[in-house]
Formats: structure tokens, sequence, C-alpha cells
């Protein structure tokens, strides 16, 4: 199974009292869905620290459901993602169990992800947890 590992997108951080939310999404929009697009992985991770704080701003929550939809809707690559410290497990969480329907599988609250995601492909399944 071929897939991307990527972590650390720290979305909304602040540098210098400046958000980098413009060039977050200049580098997600310009340098990973063109990659994305050249792999064609069967799944993609990110593991952790999809935001910078818990409560990241709105604008980094507009990206990620913005890569969300680009991942999961039109590629409809699946997306496992894992919270870390940056993040709230349990914002990160909320209605991952209705997602895993879509190609979307949330991982923030531990007691709520003991399961792996299993996913096929021509080889077999694999087992991610």
């Amino acid at each position: 199974m071929k897939f991307i590992h990527t972590a650390d997108w720290h979305l909304g951080k602040l540098f210098y009292g400046e958000y980098l939310t413009e060039e977050q999404e200049w580098l997600l929009k310009n340098q990973f869905l063109p990659l994305v697009d050249e792999e064609k992985p069967d799944v993609i991770l990110l593991a952790g620290d999809v935001y910078d704080r818990s409560v990241p701003p709105a604008e980094a929550v507009e990206l990620f459901d913005e890569m969300i939809s680009e991942i999961t809707g039109k590629r409809k690559i699946p997306f496992i993602v894992i919270s870390g410290n940056h993040d709230s497990a349990e914002r990160l969480s909320f209605a991952s169990r209705i997602l895993r329907g879509t190609g979307l599988f949330l991982c923030g609250d531990l007691y709520h992800t003991l399961e792996p995601v299993i996913l096929k492909d021509d080889d077999g399944e694999v087992a991610f947890a």
C-alpha cells in the first residue's frame, strides 16, 4: 500500500505577531496537493499537530476543511488524522464516527480510537493503529 506520511502542519501558527495561514495555504495547495496528484497514494496520514493550538483561528479551521475536501472529496483518498500535543483531541474527534464513511479518519480522543483503521488494497488488508 502506498501512502504519504505527513505531520506537524501547525495550521494557524503565530510567528512574531503574524499568522502564517496564508503561507501554509500556499504550501499545501502548490506543493502538497501536486505531490499527492503525482504520487497517487492509497492513503494519506497526518500524524499530529494539525493545528498550532487547541483552539485554532477560524482561518486555520477553514484551511483544514478545504484540505479534507480536496483529499477525501475530490481525490477520494482516505485521510487518517491523528491529534498531537498542540491539538485538542476532543475537538479534533468531533463527528469522527460518522466521517469514517467518507474516508476521513479523525483519531483524536484515544478512548474513541482504540480500534485500528483497516484499509484494503490489491495485496490485502493494512491496519493503521
